[in-house]
C-alpha cells in the first residue's frame, strides 16, 4: 500500500467518526434540553462531564460534543504521527510532534 493511501485509511475514519459522534452528542443534548426544558445552558467543566452525562444533564452532552469536536483534529495528528512512525518518515514525524507540542503548550498556557 502506498504511504498516502495508508495515511488516508487511518485519518479518514478518525475525522468521520469524530464528527459523527460529536454531532450525535450535541444533537442529543439539544433534544434533551428541548424536552426537559433546561434554563441553564452553561458549559460544563471537563471533570463534571461524565457525571453530568450519567445524570442525563443536557449541557453535559453539549459540552462533551464540543470537546470531542475540538479533539478530533488532534486525534488526526496523532493518527498521522503513528503512520509516519511506521513508515519511518522522519520529516513528517518531526512536523507532527511539533504540532502536538504546540497544541499542548497552547492548552497549558491557556489554563494558566
Amino acid at each position: 500500500m502506498r504511504p498516502q493511501e495508508n495515511l488516508c485509511h487511518v485519518v479518514q475514519p478518525i475525522l468521520r467518526w469524530g464528527m459523527v459522534l460529536s454531532l450525535l452528542l450535541m444533537f442529543t443534548g439539544m433534544l434533551m434540553g428541548l424536552v426537559i426544558g433546561v434554563e441553564d445552558t452553561n458549559v460544563v467543566p471537563l471533570r463534571d462531564i461524565p457525571s453530568g452525562m450519567l445524570d442525563l444533564d443536557p449541557p453535559a452532552f453539549l459540552t462533551a460534543g464540543l470537546v470531542l469536536l475540538i479533539a478530533t483534529p488532534l486525534a488526526r495528528v496523532l493518527g498521522a504521527l503513528c503512520v509516519f512512525l511506521g513508515e519511518k518518515d522522519h520529516k513528517f514525524v518531526l512536523i507532527s510532534l511539533t504540532v502536538l507540542l504546540m497544541v499542548v503548550a497552547a492548552v497549558l498556557l491557556g489554563a494558566a
